[in-house]
């Protein structure tokens, strides 16, 4: 015979207790299932808003860098203060001075 076939036998009952816990159980695991459902929502959206702010911020500095006059190649350095520094290189510095 196939297992298809078979007919089951009931062979005994969970206790009411037994019965009441394993509903809280399945209930709670349902409820975990449907928390991390919300957190992975949560978390697409988190990460769509920072990858909004990051082109923002990509955007507000090229805009500075222009307005201050230095080129794409040229490194530079926001302090804390808000003070622009372009950065030189050893050699372009000693030719300054020298």
């Amino acid at each position: 015979m196939s297992d298809a076939s078979q007919t089951p036998a009931q062979i005994g009952s969970l206790t009411e207790e037994e019965l009441s816990e394993f509903s809280q159980v399945r209930n709670l695991a349902s409820q975990m299932i449907q928390q991390l459902g919300s957190l992975e929502l949560r978390k697409s959206r988190l990460i769509a808003d920072l990858e909004a702010n990051e082109q923002k911020a990509q955007a507000l500095l090229a805009n500075a860098r222009e307005r201050v006059g230095l080129t794409d190649d040229t490194p530079w350095q926001i302090r804390d203060d808000g003070s622009i520094f372009a950065l030189q290189t050893s050699a372009e510095g000693e030719s300054a001075e020298g």
